[in-house]
């Protein structure tokens, strides 16, 4: 604990001092410039001007810093934290682990240890309402708690202040007060008040673990374990993973918060010492009504308090915030074997294998997703990492998780895992014996065909899950007809089969996640003659987003970016994914008829024949139709004119993406009709009969 000690009223007068200062050198500087007016500016002292007026603002700005610096440190010591001394100064107390090297630091170290401190005089006082600290109310305080809440800074020194240990016991005291009321009606009914508060310290949390160092990140890391891992405490795992988890704001099945990852991966490791099947038993007959009474006293008294809606579960939380963070995942999943390359994936199996209740599940699973984004990594290492943690994954969840355990967003968290692995689904879906990756040449760990059908199966009844699986698919097949049209160049009737084979086996593996997905729903009639008439919402979105994406990128559907494939000499996997496509709105799609698949992919085909050089440069002559006055009706604006007057598509210019696949149908029409160029049909040749033969496979999934 260090000291800061200040007379303010002695800094006070070395601030007037510095100020007289700037102001006698301004007025001087004004003299001698009158001076020189009056004798006709015998010299240019323009340069000695500026320097000197550069250095008279210098000064102020010191004085000002050191009056921001006195007015804090006196605004804590008015709120109650400081003390005063015999002669005048003020003396407080900086816990340790506090840094302050600027005047920024001083001053956010300063509101966070007056709201600190308010916060907990007003929670000491048992929450009355109208109790105030320094005027202010338990809502002013938590509103200037989350004002500042993505300051590091401010972060940083308040969890300091309120003490790390503390956090998860605080919104403990809170739930207490604002959920009983006394005779006299003093206490308000405010049941969530418990859990805003933990999710408040959990944003803080993480604001503060950007300013740490490894020392202290795995500091804070066991001292907040300390708080949760004796008898009486366990209760308070739910605080944590209420603090860790649950920040989605956006929906997309991806933890908003953005932790330090030295310090999730220490609190991790910390937590899963804990005997989670002990404080499982406990808290299953603590929180079970028909539990024997005597039974259950003794349990809630090992459980302690604890917020509702929470998991019990250690990792729960922890492994919830490493979806947004692939670093701490690969640290956490990936340990390190003898060799050192992070083979050893006994943590992954064990994980799989655990009782886990919905929300931690969850979280395991979007660990399993984070890690996996990390396999087009440059670093050796980490791609090794990341390609086992998604291998074992697959094949761990598939043969040692129960689908019931899977809520929505496990489903969508888990089809992000499998959407990373683009070129082994699209091998495994289009009946390949073997899922070796035809870009890297090596096979994904583990990981079997079964596998992944196995939990696409599972997944299949989530929109999220089939746009992310489909939008995945799409990209793959366009990366991989550009790269196989590349290798080709000067054989156009080669590089035209490259092209159609690469969308055409995108077609067929969607085809049979859109089997997989009617299997799912049980929507298939075997009476039905028109297939496209039975598919379910989940089918029908994988379709629409199939030919989306293909054609006009992530973008027409709301979806991420992928991440940038790596660039390793000789080895160039396919991107990746950071987070699931949430934001397609599947209600749009009126039918996932083949035809209308076919429009999109028959756009992307053509894209990148075009940006291939495979079409005719009169193609480009049609550039739009008019109306019957003869007014231009519609220019097509996604074909482009290079500087030196070639031509390429880029259907992500069209005035409408989403309606860019009609528009490149229609522009085909009018090119066959005036040039008689159909290369296009070699082009787009049979995406309708390779999706039927993909989703007739995958309607028979029979586990």
């Amino acid at each position: 604990m260090a000291v800061l000690y200040l007379n303010p009223d002695k800094l006070a007068t070395t601030i007037k001092d510095l100020l007289d200062f700037a102001n006698d050198c301004s007025h001087a500087i004004s003299s001698i410039d009158e001076k020189c007016t009056d004798e006709y500016r015998p010299v240019d002292i323009s340069d000695f001007r500026t320097r000197a007026n550069n250095a008279i603002d210098r000064v102020k700005c010191r004085a000002d810093d050191l009056a921001k610096a006195k007015d804090a440190i006196v605004a804590v010591n008015e709120s109650g934290v400081g003390s005063m001394t015999a002669d005048g100064g003020i003396r407080c107390e900086v816990p340790d682990g506090t840094t302050i090297d600027t005047i920024n630091d001083l001053t956010a170290w300063s509101q966070a240890t007056i709201d600190a401190h308010d916060l907990q005089t007003i929670i000491d006082g048992g929450l009355v309402v109208g109790s105030t600290s320094n005027g202010r109310t338990y809502d002013q305080v938590i509103e200037a708690m989350r004002e500042r809440s993505g300051d590091p800074a401010y972060a940083a020194a308040l969890i300091n202040a309120l003490g790390p240990e503390n956090l998860t016991s605080l919104p403990l005291e809170v739930q207490e007060h604002y959920t009983a009321s006394d005779d006299t009606g003093s206490h308000a009914l405010r049941p969530e008040a418990g859990t805003e508060l933990a999710e408040l310290l959990g944003t803080l949390l993480a604001s503060a673990s950007t300013t740490w160092d490894k020392e202290t990140c795995e500091s804070m890391a066991n001292t907040i374990k300390e708080s949760v891992d004796d008898k009486g405490e366990w209760g308070r795992i739910t605080v944590l993973n209420a603090m860790l988890d649950g920040h989605d704001a956006d929906g997309n099945h991806v933890n908003d918060l953005e932790f330090n990852s030295t310090f999730l991966t220490a609190l991790a490791n910390n937590l899963d010492d804990l005997d989670w099947n002990t404080i499982k038993a406990c808290a299953d007959r603590a929180t079970d009504p028909n539990t024997d009474r005597d039974i259950a006293r003794y349990d809630k008294k090992d459980l302690g308090p604890y917020l509702g809606g929470q998991s019990f579960d250690p990792l729960a939380g922890v492994l919830d915030a490493m979806g947004n963070n692939p670093q701490a995942a690969l640290d956490y999943l990936a340990k390190a074997s003898e060799c050192g390359d992070g083979s050893d994936m006994s943590l992954v199996e064990k994980l799989s294998k655990r009782e886990w209740d919905e929300q931690g599940f969850a979280g395991f699973t979007a660990a399993l997703a984070a890690a996996s984004s990390q396999r087009p990594a440059t670093n050796e290492t980490t791609r090794r990492q990341a390609n086992n943690v998604a291998g074992y994954g697959i094949h761990y969840l598939a043969t040692n998780t129960d689908e019931g355990i899977y809520d929505d967003d496990a489903k969508a968290r888990v089809a992000l895992l499998l959407a990373n692995c683009p070129a082994e689904l699209t091998r495994a879906w289009n009946g390949d014996r073997t899922q070796v990756d035809p870009n890297t040449h090596q096979q994904l760990p583990a990981a079997t065909a079964a596998d992944l059908n196995a939990l696409g199966y599972r997944v299949a009844d989530s929109c999220d899950a089939t746009a992310t699986i489909a939008a995945q698919l799409a990209q793959y097949a366009h990366d991989r007809a550009q790269r196989d049209a590349a290798s080709h160049a000067g054989d156009p009737d080669t590089q035209i089969a490259d092209i159609n084979k690469a969308y055409d086996r995108a077609t067929v593996a969607t085809g049979y996640l859109a089997g997989l997905a009617d299997k799912k729903a049980n929507d298939i009639n075997s009476t039905a003659q028109n297939t496209a008439d039975n598919h379910s919402e989940a089918a029908k979105t994988a379709l629409s987003v199939l030919g989306t994406v293909a054609g006009a990128g992530f973008g027409a559907v709301g979806g991420p970016p992928t991440m940038v494939a790596g660039g390793a000499a000789g080895f160039e996997a396919a991107a990746t994914l950071l987070e699931p496509v949430v934001e397609y709105d599947a209600a749009q799609v009126s039918s996932a008829a083949p035809s209308g698949m076919d429009k999109g992919l028959q756009a992307a085909a053509i894209q990148d024949a075009a940006n291939a050089g495979l079409l005719k440069p009169e193609d480009y002559t049609i550039t739009g139709y008019n109306d019957y006055t003869g007014k231009r009706a519609k220019t097509f604006t996604w074909i482009i004119t290079n500087p030196d007057g070639t031509h390429t598509i880029d259907l992500t210019q069209a005035d409408d993406p989403t309606m860019a696949p009609d528009e490149v149908s229609t522009w085909v029409e009018m090119v066959e009709a005036a040039t008689g160029d159909y290369i296009f049909e070699d082009i787009t040749d049979d995406f309708n009969g390779s999706y039927a033969s993909g989703y007739d496979k995958g309607s028979m999934y029979g586990g």
